[in-house]
């Protein structure tokens, strides 16, 4: 578990309250009750080396030791998790802002937008048990709205 004061865990989950999970290395959004899973604690820490009017932050999984990264493909930019420690990335030194993504409030919800990859949000699936991933929109929607349900 992350053991920085600042950190904080959340359930995250999307406006038709799928929740976010890992299985395997993947990150997916599904129903804990009907898909059989238990939603993933999302470590969230603030990106303290870009523009803090724009909120950045990092998502990290696995207790903070795997953290949500956008990368380059072929198709365009991707989410993927990484073995990264969220606590190194608070720290600096390495290049964080694949990591990094600006919280937009909407409300009582948030948007989530790649550092790396400006206009591209952080998407959930239509459907339970697909995979989490980016895409490129310029108005909100209910497949990028998210809401951060605190968690211990």
């Amino acid at each position: 578990m992350c053991s920085l004061p600042m950190a904080r865990y959340y359930i995250i989950k999307d406006k038709d309250q799928k929740a976010l999970y890992i299985r395997g290395d993947q990150l997916l959004a599904g129903n804990p009750e009907t898909d059989n899973f238990c939603a993933e604690k999302i470590c969230v820490l603030p990106n303290r080396e870009l523009e803090r009017t724009k909120f950045p932050i990092f998502l990290g999984t696995h207790g903070g030791s795997r953290c949500l990264a956008c990368v380059k493909t072929e198709e365009g930019p991707s989410l993927q998790l990484e073995d990264v420690n969220i606590e190194d990335l608070y720290k600096g030194g390495e290049q964080t802002t694949r990591f990094t993504f600006f919280q937009k409030s909407l409300g009582s919800a948030f948007r989530l937008e790649s550092a790396a990859w400006p206009g591209w949000f952080l998407c959930s699936p239509a459907k339970s048990q697909e995979l989490v991933g980016l895409t490129q929109e310029t108005e909100p929607s209910t497949l990028t709205e998210f809401y951060f349900e605190q968690s211990r």
